[in-house]
């Protein structure tokens, strides 16, 4: 089916046929639950300093190919929260940024994705310990971010448990630097220089007009700006939907490897607006963004 859209004009500047069997290996790793259980220690791993985010660990001695048995996690589902019309003061908010954090972490830092973060596959606990504040800053969040983009430990009863690792991202470390240097320019307002750097990371581009591309793609970034890059004013999704509409235009191969990076950041979106209209990814993202830089 993917070969056949692809002969579709326009839409093999998608990568629609990489993308499915990237989707078919994925799939084909999680019903591998070893692969599952190797996803978990990884994650556990990485977040060891990080103590408002957890994972379930797996029991290796009851670990097969068809059978994971893992630590049980109690908490209350993040839907829950989201659906409740009223609540702590502050509670969604510093959900949200927990969970925009962990996302960028995964992305910048780990290089190593949750790539099903729907809310059905993330429990909230410590919410008896919760304590309202009048701000949320990083301490609150229970994250630190340094110089060089790395996150610290600090005590946080409110904790984010994260399920179901069978399917996970990452890039090589190519693509994980092109993908950083262009968010960093999209961050910053440099809207021809992502442009510039999204066509050389095209292995397959027929672009005629490069100028005419990046300025077209700037003007994308300058509405985000001029929107302040809150979620509560700009649908990421309808964002991407117009940027992968001028790579048609163009024909500027938007590579499959970005594709469920792209997919957990919009997934992220519908769960951020539901938590915090208000939230700054694009803020958020600078100190880890500018610290990798240095």
């Amino acid at each position: 089916m993917a070969r056949f859209c692809s002969l579709i004009p326009g839409v093999k500047w998608l990568s629609l046929t990489e993308c499915v069997e990237e989707f078919e290996a994925m799939m084909k790793n999680q019903i591998d639950l070893v692969v599952e259980a190797e996803n978990l220690d990884r994650f556990n791993k990485n977040f060891s300093n990080v103590s408002c985010v957890k994972f379930p660990r797996p029991i290796w001695p009851f670990v097969t190919h068809d059978i994971l048995v893992e630590t049980y996690e109690e908490g209350e589902s993040i839907a829950t929260i989201i659906q409740m019309p009223n609540g702590p003061d502050g509670l969604k908010e510093r959900l949200a940024e927990i969970g925009i954090n962990t996302l960028l972490k995964m992305v910048f830092v780990d290089n190593f994705v949750h790539a099903d973060l729907h809310p059905g596959n993330i429990l909230v606990q410590g919410m008896s310990d919760y304590q309202p504040s009048s701000s949320i800053d990083e301490d609150d969040v229970g994250f630190e971010a340094t110089t060089v983009g790395r996150m610290t430990r600090k005590d946080c009863p409110l904790k984010l448990v994260l399920l179901d690792t069978g399917i996970v991202s990452h890039l090589n470390e190519g693509d994980r630097r092109n993908l950083q240097q262009v968010m960093l320019a999209v961050t910053l307002g440099k809207g021809e220089l992502a442009a510039e750097l999204l066509v050389n990371h095209s292995k397959t581009s027929e672009c005629h007009d490069i100028e005419t591309f990046k300025a077209e793609f700037a003007v994308l970034v300058q509405q985000v700006h001029k929107l302040t890059l809150q979620l509560g004013q700009i649908q990421v999704g309808t964002l991407m939907q117009d940027v992968l509409n001028v790579f048609i235009k163009h024909k500027v191969k938007f590579e499959s490897n970005f594709a469920s990076i792209v997919l957990a950041v919009m997934v992220l979106e519908g769960l951020s607006r539901s938590l915090d209209p208000h939230l700054d990814i694009f803020e958020a993202a600078k100190p880890i963004l500018l610290g990798q830089t240095v």
